[in-house]
């Protein structure tokens, strides 16, 4: 009997033994599952893979700790090994690169805990912290209410205290006075009770203006056209008590040469009455198309503002509101008082005429100035000033009222029109007949005289601000009337004006040889422009552009 060939076990088992082999390494292979004969390898454990990986240099470091990089590491190593084939390669690098994947997942995975973790903590920290200022706040509010409440009594009750103080030593009947009517006082609580040092014929003059509204339109109005001043006051009553309105609301109504309808109402509730846009809206609807309000502007000035300034240019206006913290049609229109032609060389700033929609706004304007082309302009109210006449020199009439066959001429006092002057270089004055200024002159002591007859019978040139229903502003200047008439500004009186005229122009020689432009006058809607009627090439002392008033136009003509 031969012997048992040597061998690994199963060698002589039969092909039925080898088939079954091979169906459960393919069974092993799908299920996942490993088959190991750990009798036939020589690694049966981790610590002597570890060996022979750190004795093949395939796992270096020796003796570090084992990580996953390591690990592929070791894989990529061991498929650049000789005589390894391709499909080992193959595999053990797809090993390789699933085991750097799992690895960073793995990273992921503890820094998105490790952020979650330290996010809760602040996230914790934060609503203690929001908490406890919460809490502080809360604390120091209600101590604050409590002090100002406790202070708000106190003054309810030395008012109280003052107004039963005041109620013992005046008149019965002021003793209605309420808060609100000590506080809001209108144009009639004005008249009634006026200010201290207030003219009563100026209270009553600027009552009525409040009262008064131009309603435009009518000229083209075929139902009110044709009617009279009475009967269209009589169907303005009848159509406002048809918006609902009890009592009389119109005084009386006048036609204006230029086409609108000045209204006047009987007391400050139909004022107030026709003041809303709301009812303004329903009013014109019901007269007819074409008939609306006009809003009331406020004309002031403001003084050396840079010519860097486009009046034309909307851009700037909005800007110069929007610097100003004013809404955007809070100033209609700026212009420049003197006509550009009139500069002087080398002229860097001139005077802006601003035309205001809210008399709050144009009083805060000369209170606190503006600020144009980033510089701080101080801004005054302009003044009523005597009209001349620019046909024949002469006053308080315009020039398509006069009666002179000839034009006088502004400059030499010639027989011709001021533009067409030969000699605008002359000075010669009509009213004074003398050589020594022109006839449109602030300098002049006709003009002086007429502007001192002027502020006598408009009193609100002495004040300060356009008159309101707040009682600061009809506070007047602190001048002395004289200083208030003067026509070269507030602290020039006029006997050193006529001085300063004198040495200034002299003989008619010196005003030949030294030519120098003394005229200002804003130019309003009724002023034409000046550079069709007055010499173009007429130089000005840059210096007169400080010194000037700043007053309405002077003069008008068509």
């Amino acid at each position: 009997m031969s012997p048992t060939p040597k061998g690994r076990p199963g060698d002589a088992c039969d092909k039925t033994t080898g088939e079954n082999r091979q169906t459960t390494r393919q069974e092993a292979r799908k299920s996942g599952r490993t088959i190991i004969e750990e009798d036939h390898e020589e690694i049966k454990d981790a610590r002597k893979g570890r060996k022979y990986l750190e004795a093949k240099q395939l796992l270096w470091p020796p003796g570090e700790p084992i990580t996953l990089s390591a690990i592929t590491i070791c894989l990529h190593h061991i498929s650049a090994l000789a005589n390894v084939p391709k499909p080992a390669v193959n595999a053990i690098r797809s090993v390789a690169y699933i085991l750097e994947e799992v690895e960073e997942t793995a990273m992921s995975e503890k820094v998105k805990e490790a952020v979650d973790s330290q996010m809760g903590e602040l996230n914790k920290d934060l609503a203690l912290l929001v908490s406890d200022v919460t809490e502080r706040i809360d604390t120091h509010l209600s101590t604050k209410i409590g002090e100002l409440t406790a202070n708000v009594e106190r003054l309810n009750n030395t008012i109280s205290k003052a107004e039963e103080t005041g109620h013992t030593t005046s008149h019965p009947d002021s003793r209605r006075t309420t808060t609100n009517e000590r506080t809001g006082r209108s144009y009639a609580n004005i008249v009634a009770t006026p200010v201290a040092g207030i003219n009563p014929r100026l209270a009553a003059k600027e009552g009525i203006k409040a009262r008064q509204f131009m309603l435009e339109g009518i000229v083209n109005n075929a139902k009110l056209s044709h009617l009279t001043d009475s009967q269209l006051r009589d169907e303005l009553n009848r159509t406002i008590t048809q918006q609902g309105f009890e009592g009389k609301c119109i005084r009386s109504t006048t036609k204006q040469r230029l086409g609108g309808l000045l209204i006047e109402t009987n007391n400050d509730d139909a004022a107030n009455w026709i003041r809303s846009p709301h009812n303004q809206n329903a009013l014109c609807a019901a007269l007819g198309p074409g008939s609306t309000f006009r809003s009331r502007t406020f004309q002031m000035i403001a003084l050396n503002v840079s010519l860097l300034l486009d009046p034309t240019n909307k851009e700037h206006l909005k800007e110069i509101c929007e610097v100003n913290q004013l809404e955007d049609e809070t100033i209609s229109t700026i212009r420049w008082a003197k006509p550009i032609a009139r500069r002087s060389p080398g002229q860097r700033s001139a005077h802006l005429i601003v035309t205001f929609t809210d008399v709050n706004e144009a009083n805060r304007a000369v209170a606190n100035g503006l600020t144009i082309c980033n510089r701080r302009t101080r801004v005054e109210k302009i003044k009523k000033e005597p009209t001349r006449c620019l046909k024949c020199q002469g006053w308080n009439h315009f020039a398509k009222e006069c009666l002179e066959n000839h034009d006088t001429c502004g400059n030499c006092a010639e027989n011709h029109r001021t533009s067409l002057c030969p000699n605008p270089m002359r000075r010669s004055c009509a009213s004074c007949k003398v050589d020594t200024h022109a006839s449109w002159s602030r300098a002049c002591p006709v003009f002086l005289k007429k502007s001192e007859e002027c502020n006598r019978r408009f009193p609100e040139n002495a004040l300060t601000f356009i008159p309101s229903s707040d009682p600061w502003t009809w506070i007047a200047n602190s001048q002395s009337n004289e200083d208030q008439s003067d026509a070269d500004g507030p602290r020039t009186t006029r006997k050193k004006l006529v001085n300063r005229d004198l040495r200034q122009y002299g003989t008619q020689e010196n005003n030949q040889n030294n030519p120098v432009d003394d005229f200002y006058a804003p130019y309003g809607s009724n002023l034409p422009d000046w550079a069709s009627d007055d010499p173009p090439n007429l130089q000005q002392d840059p210096q007169e552009e400080t010194n000037r008033p700043h007053t309405r136009p002077t003069a008008n003509h068509t």
